[in-house]
C-alpha cells in the first residue's frame, strides 16, 4: 500500500512540474469545474480519506448530507476506455450534469477544503482561459494527453482497486474493511455505484505527443526507483 501511495505521490509531482510554466487562468476561487462529478481510484480515495479524517473530519459529515444527491456514476474506468476504444466499441454515455451541485468539499467561498489531498481529476482541470468568464475550459493537446496518460497510470498503480464519484468513496474508504480490502487488494465492488479498475494495456499517446510523454514517463520510472 505504501508503494502504491508512493508512486501516485511521485504522479502528482511529475503532473505539478509539468503544468507549472503554462500560462493558466487558474487561480484560488475558481470554482466552475469543482462540481459534485469528480470520479477517481480508490488509491486516491484512500489518500484523500486519510487527510480528512487527521486535518478535517467536519468534511465528511458534509459528504453524508449529500450523499442522495444526483451525481456522475461511471461505467467504466480510464483504462476500460481505452480498451473499448482499441476494440472499436460503443463507449456507454455517462450522465454527468454540473447543474446537479457543487462538490460536497467545497466551500461556500468557493475554495476547495481539502486542496492539498485532491485528486488527479480536479488536477489536471486546467484551463488557458476563465471558465467562469468563457463557459469552458481549453488547454493544449498535448496537456490533455499528458492528463489522459497519467490517469491510465493511477488506474494501472491501483488496478486491483475501484473507480467510483467521490462522494461514494469517501463515503466506502470511511469503512476500516473497506480500507483492510483495498489493502490487501481484495476489495470488490459492493455495488453498481463501483466499477473494477483494470491495468493499462495501451497508453493513449497520439504520434506528435510521444516523445514528451516518453520522457515524462521515464522521469516518473526514474524517480520510483530512487
Amino acid at each position: 500500500m505504501d508503494a502504491r501511495l508512493h508512486t501516485l505521490e511521485i504522479i502528482y509531482q511529475a503532473h505539478q512540474q509539468e503544468i507549472s510554466s503554462l500560462p493558466l487562468a487558474c487561480k484560488k476561487g475558481c470554482a466552475t469545474c469543482c462540481t459534485r462529478n469528480v470520479t477517481l481510484t480508490t488509491l486516491e480515495a484512500r489518500r484523500l480519506f486519510d487527510w480528512i479524517d487527521q486535518h478535517a473530519p467536519q468534511l465528511m459529515e458534509k459528504v453524508k448530507e449529500e450523499a442522495q444527491s444526483p451525481r456522475q456514476i461511471p461505467t467504466y474506468t480510464m483504462n476500460g476506455l481505452t480498451d473499448l476504444c482499441m476494440a472499436q466499441q460503443e463507449v456507454p454515455e455517462e450522465p454527468s450534469d454540473p447543474g446537479w451541485g457543487a462538490c460536497p468539499l467545497l466551500s461556500d467561498q468557493g475554495i476547495c477544503q481539502a486542496y492539498e489531498a485532491r485528486p488527479f481529476a480536479c488536477r489536471s482541470m486546467v484551463s488557458k482561459n476563465s471558465c467562469q468568464k468563457d463557459g469552458f475550459a481549453e488547454m493544449e493537446e498535448v496537456t490533455l494527453t499528458v492528463n489522459n496518460v497519467l490517469m491510465q497510470y493511477i488506474e494501472h498503480t491501483d488496478d486491483k482497486g475501484l473507480t467510483g464519484n467521490l462522494t461514494d468513496l469517501l463515503l466506502l474508504m470511511e469503512d476500516p474493511d473497506s480500507r483492510k480490502a483495498h489493502e490487501e487488494e481484495s476489495l470488490s465492488p459492493p455495488s453498481s455505484h463501483f466499477v473494477a479498475n483494470r491495468p493499462a494495456q495501451l497508453l493513449m499517446v497520439p504520434p506528435p505527443h510521444r516523445d514528451h510523454v516518453g520522457a515524462l514517463m521515464q522521469k516518473i520510472q526514474s524517480q520510483k526507483g530512487a
